[in-house]
């Protein structure tokens, strides 16, 4: 049996001809295809049918096929696009890429370049091919990992301005810098700088650069970060940080491509790709006016989004190994591994630092460890166990007067429903899966609820639940028991 013939396939055509012909294309080459033609039939397959992949013409009759990578992206799917069009440029592109297709294919193609493109994707995605023997410096094998270094380096041969979401210590900068390694610019300089860590006046000298005697101690010329960069990519780290007033210069940099050294009367031209990182939300910042909505809409042209490490369980033992053996090396140690019962309390903590914490819990546990396997003993203490009062510290007991165990349960329900939905930011798909359900099965008791804001954000206890009235008989007040 072939790879291909394992694997489903959703084609979305609006025209029924060229549906017909690229149905009758895909299964000769042995895929599963379900035809649709438009979004709403989409949208339906998607809910109720799991896809291998998903290949989708960009302008339908009922929208876009962006419009439709959109809602999987607020579902949470993470099946591979494919976006195929007679209208690329470079506005369509972007947006694709940015909502996540993994590929754009330009009508008219042939039907065998199109298998071949498919094919390629969906084998590097197969879940049980091996993990690649080389790494590299984003260490992951699981799905999300998976689309990200496609991203990279579709986004790698697209010279323009990039910006890298994602909590802290999820590894922005190790993206910045494959992006550097696999562009046009790879033989440019890297610079980087944390627009967090110096104040206002010293970041604007080290980004433009002075002139002599530009302001006191400015003793020597001095060439900012942005003409250092020259030919290559200047990384701005932590750009949500930023003062305002800054904010103003360096849109007019990536407008113009032109900067001004302070104290100088003319501007030179800068040829630098400038790549953006940020733990904060900007488009909420920019809406609340805490961020320039220009700026913002001027670095967001291609956006790669890291996912923190505890939604991507499957990499932790990956990483681990990795950090382990760079670890081992860097100190001098024998190659060590990680006792299993190690690796459970790992797999139990929530890593509010993300990888960069790992890395340095790993560097530790070689540090402290005399030889052998790495055990638990050399974890912190009360490493992985839960950080809030639930009943991990807290002993879970039936209060003297009782409780309503109903109302309680529904509570624990509701609780557990809403702490799902935060730690995954808010999309029912991924929050359900979290909880072993369907998103259908989230969503009707979501709604069975009262919705998200009727929900208990702190764990519920029994004592919060006053048992219910009862008559002489033993029963609850208004039923008879016998």
């Amino acid at each position: 049996m072939s790879l291909a013939s394992t694997q489903r396939i959703l084609l979305v055509e609006d025209e029924p001809g060229l549906r017909e012909v690229l149905t009758l294309a895909l299964e000769g080459a042995g895929f599963k295809c379900e035809a649709v033609s438009g979004i709403e039939e989409a949208q339906q397959s998607l809910r109720e049918t799991t896809f291998d992949g998903v290949l989708s013409d960009l302008k339908l009759k009922d929208g876009s096929g962006i419009e439709l990578l959109g809602w999987m992206k607020e579902q949470g799917l993470e099946t591979p696009v494919v976006i195929m069009t007679a209208y690329a440029t470079t506005e369509t592109t972007v947006q694709a890429l940015n909502q996540g297709a993994v590929d754009f294919i330009t009508k008219p193609f042939k039907h065998e370049d199109l298998i071949a493109t498919l094919k390629g994707l969906l084998a590097s995605a197969e879940p049980e091919a091996p993990p690649p023997s080389d790494l590299g410096e984003l260490v992951g094998v699981g799905p999300m990992m998976r689309k990200i270094n496609a991203l990279i380096g579709k986004v790698s041969r697209a010279d323009t301005t990039v910006l890298l979401t994602g909590e802290s210590g999820t590894g922005k900068e190790v993206v910045a810098r494959l992006i550097h390694r696999y562009s046009d610019r790879a033989k440019g300089p890297f610079v980087a700088v944390n627009c967090g860590a110096l104040p206002e006046a010293l970041l604007e000298s080290e980004l433009f650069g002075f002139e002599k005697g530009a302001f006191t101690g400015a003793t020597a010329l001095k060439r900012g970060l942005f003409e250092e960069a020259g030919g290559g990519i200047l990384f701005l780290d932590e750009i949500g940080e930023m003062p305002l007033s800054l904010q103003v210069k360096l849109l007019r940099v990536l407008q113009e491509r032109r900067v001004r050294r302070l104290g100088a009367t003319e501007e030179k031209p800068v040829d630098v790709r400038v790549i953006a990182a940020t733990n904060r939300d900007l488009r909420a910042r920019a809406e609340s006016g805490a961020f320039r909505e220009d700026l913002f809409y001027r670095l967001n042209i291609l956006q790669i989004e890291l996912p923190p490490l505890r939604e991507r369980p499957e990499d932790l033992p990956v990483l681990a190994e990795h950090f382990i053996r760079r670890s081992c090396l860097k100190l001098g140690k024998p190659p060590m591994q990680l006792h299993p019962e190690a690796m459970s309390q790992l797999l139990c903590h929530r890593f509010p630092g993300n990888v960069r914490e790992l890395e340095n819990l790993m560097e530790r546990c070689v540090a402290l460890n005399p030889g052998g396997p790495i055990t638990r003993d050399l974890l912190p203490e009360g490493f992985g166990l839960s950080s809030s009062a639930e009943p991990a510290n807290r002993p879970l007991i039936i209060p003297a007067e009782g409780f309503d165990l109903e109302a309680w349960i529904q509570a624990l329900k509701g609780h557990f429903l809403r702490r799902a939905l935060d730690e995954v930011g808010g999309v029912k798909t991924k929050a359900g899966k979290r909880l072993g359900m369907s998103f259908r099965a989230y969503r009707y008791w979501l709604a069975e609820l009262g919705g998200v804001e009727a929900l208990p954000k702190e764990f519920p206890w029994p004592a919060d639940f006053p048992a219910p009235m009862v008559d002489d008989s033993g029963g609850t007040e208004g039923s008879k028991e016998a």
